[in-house]
């Protein structure tokens, strides 16, 4: 089956529904998703009747690869990709043009205006990001498959991480094995966070080391051309002693019994998960989990998102999200609990950082629950 065409094909159903006689595409994720097209400076004109891809000549042996039998407009150097555009227009005999109100900038907005005076633009926010929450088989293998990579580029790092390494380290090693493992690279920069600095969902790398800290968040992934994503926290594979540099982040709680809650969350809202369901009430039933524990004030983020082409895409799995899952959707479950510095209710006295326990798989939505993608174990031990 010929996905491409299937997806314009989904496209041109909503032509009426938008008011508009095409689409003119001008994000590149979008474009992609379409035609199979992989590099830039290009639109892609959708109608009823065909479609056609507006590029340069860098472009042209690459686009004949990927994109055979598809019609394609190759402007000269001596013309910009507004008057390219311009000239599918007139030759198309159109007269309502949706743009992607959420990707085009206003500048480029008005250069198709000037170049095009007789045509009327309309927004079309989010018409293609909408159809590409729902993958078709082809995408899910290829999630697999950077699953896969991502899966692999782990086991090396685990494998030759040093107990002097500092998060800068280990995150430019990681995405070296991504690549080695057979990834373009990888879907966002990897965040390794050691000790107390995993109270940081989003830590930046410093040169912390390893042996700094009894805990280490992993988060990463592999991008082939679509994305992978996943977090683990695991305990130090190296002992430390008590150093006044990691007291806190034994005071007040167990990593044990924060990791069981963590992974108890997980598990209460992929129980939820099936086709029809509201994606907030998937993130209900993780917060609850929390909540009842007491700890329902440290989960500071969304429970997941939709992934794909872009790591972070449609459908948003959050406390304020009415998207309606599907079927063919492909979301990440990452509960986590992030104890910072704060202050003691009671004593007013400061307490330092304990840290944070993030747990994140992919999941592929089905009629009646939700499919593991990830394979690796959960095991909070030491790994190695």
């Amino acid at each position: 089956m010929n996905y491409l065409i299937q997806r314009r094909a989904n496209l041109v159903r909503h032509l009426k529904e938008d008011g508009v006689d095409a689409y003119l595409l001008t994000n590149p994720v979008n474009i992609t998703y379409l035609s199979g097209f992989t590099g830039d400076s290009a639109a892609l004109l959708v109608t009823a009747k065909n479609t056609v891809l507006i590029s340069d000549s860098r472009f042209e042996e690459q686009i004949v690869q990927e994109c055979p039998g598809l019609d394609t407009h190759i402007r000269p150097h001596n013309k910009t990709s507004a008057e390219a555009i311009a000239e599918v227009l007139a030759k198309a005999g159109l007269k309502t043009i949706g743009v992607e109100s959420a990707h085009l900038t206003l500048e480029s907005l008005e250069s198709f205006k000037d170049k095009s005076p007789k045509l009327i633009f309309a927004a079309s926010p989010r018409r293609v990001e909408s159809l590409r929450a729902v993958k078709d088989p082809s995408e899910v293998e290829q999630i697999r498959a950077a699953v896969r990579v991502a899966e692999r580029a782990f086991a090396m790092f685990i494998a030759m991480v040093r107990e002097t390494d500092t998060e800068k380290e280990m995150v430019d090693a990681l995405d070296g094995y991504i690549r080695r493992a057979g990834g373009h690279g990888t879907s966002f920069p990897p965040i390794v966070a050691v000790g107390e600095r995993s109270a940081l969902p989003h830590a930046p790398p410093t040169d912390r080391q390893l042996l700094d800290g009894s805990k280490v968040i992993v988060d990463w992934g592999a991008d082939l051309l679509y994305k992978s994503d996943i977090t683990r926290t695991f305990r130090s594979p190296f002992g430390i002693a008590p150093t006044r540099r990691n007291k806190f982040e034994r005071v007040g709680y167990k990593f044990d019994d924060v990791y069981e809650l963590v992974r108890k969350a997980q598990e209460a809202a992929v129980a939820v998960i099936r086709h029809g369901v509201v994606a907030k009430d998937v993130d209900a039933a993780a917060r609850k989990v929390f909540s009842d524990a007491g700890l329902g004030e440290f989960f500071t983020h969304g429970l997941g998102h939709g992934i794909g082409l872009e790591v972070h895409e449609a459908p948003r799995v959050r406390a304020n999200s009415d998207d309606i899952l599907e079927s063919g959707m492909v979301i990440t479950i990452e509960p986590g609990i992030y104890i910072g510095e704060r202050i003691d209710s009671k004593t007013k006295d400061k307490i330092g950082s304990w840290g944070g326990i993030r747990l994140e798989d992919d999941f592929l939505v089905t009629k009646d629950g939700a499919i593991r993608l990830t394979t690796l174990p959960h095991d909070p031990g030491a790994i190695g």
